[in-house]
């Protein structure tokens, strides 16, 4: 399989966020959290998305999201030629909403994948625009994107966010960290050392700390997220 394409069925996930998806209550779905962790009483939501390629370039796709599947559902789907399934992801953010649904002429505004779940259940909510690889080799990828969708985000004061900062000086907060759809385990994302052993590339510094104010990541229209594929499985967006 040629590498580019490799990247894109590993990473056309890049907009995913978790709004009106799964949270860790829902049956068929076993979560894990430390007992311990201050962020174990915080209602977990989870994304399990659906792409379909829109083949304007090799990253281009649309994301449909389901609200009421389960973990084995979404692992249950054979996608069709053309489609790619999102990794398994827990929301890092505190909250977040969607404000309104992307349509496209020519394009279905929802889907239906699950025969037991009655209608079209996956509904259009972003699209990747486009892409490009900052490092790839045997620690992993990463991936800069821009994507389309109507979101906001937040991170209640007193929690530590996550950051990430590029040599121009642009900052991209954790928002989605991948987990294991069939054995679920949430790490603590306020635990000062979660990313210890990340390596960001030449010139991107990481750095973590606990916010005295609410922090938003407001998007009308489009924005910029970084995926990290290796031994993170995570996804940060430009704030």
């Amino acid at each position: 399989m040629p590498f580019i394409r490799v990247l894109r069925t590993g990473l056309v996930a890049l907009s995913l966020l978790a709004m009106g998806s799964c949270d860790g209550n829902e049956p068929g779905l076993d979560a894990t959290v430390d007992a311990d962790s201050p962020s174990a009483p915080r209602m977990m939501a989870f994304t399990h998305k659906m792409f379909r390629s829109t083949g304007e370039n090799e990253f281009a796709a649309l994301g449909y999201e389901c609200s009421q599947c389960t973990f084995e559902q979404w692992l249950a789907i054979v996608p069709p030629e053309g489609w790619t399934k999102g990794p398994a992801q827990v929301l890092v953010a505190d909250s977040g909403e969607i404000r309104s649904n992307p349509s496209f002429e020519g394009v279905p505004d929802t889907v239906d994948f699950i025969d037991e779940v009655p209608g079209s259940e996956y509904q259009l909510i972003v699209k990747n625009l486009d892409a490009r690889v900052i490092t790839a080799g045997a620690g992993g990828v990463v991936v800069e994107a821009q994507v389309m969708r109507d979101t906001l985000l937040r991170f209640d004061a007193g929690r530590r966010v996550h950051e990430i900062t590029n040599p121009e000086g642009n900052v991209f907060v954790l928002f989605a960290y991948g987990v294991d759809p069939e054995d679920v385990v949430i790490p603590d994302f306020d635990d000062p050392g979660l990313f210890d052993g990340l390596t960001p590339p030449d010139g991107w510094t990481y750095s973590s700390r606990v916010i005295e104010e609410e922090l938003l990541l407001d998007t009308t229209d489009t924005t910029t997220v970084l995926a990290i594929r290796g031994e993170f499985l995570s996804t940060w967006e430009m704030r």
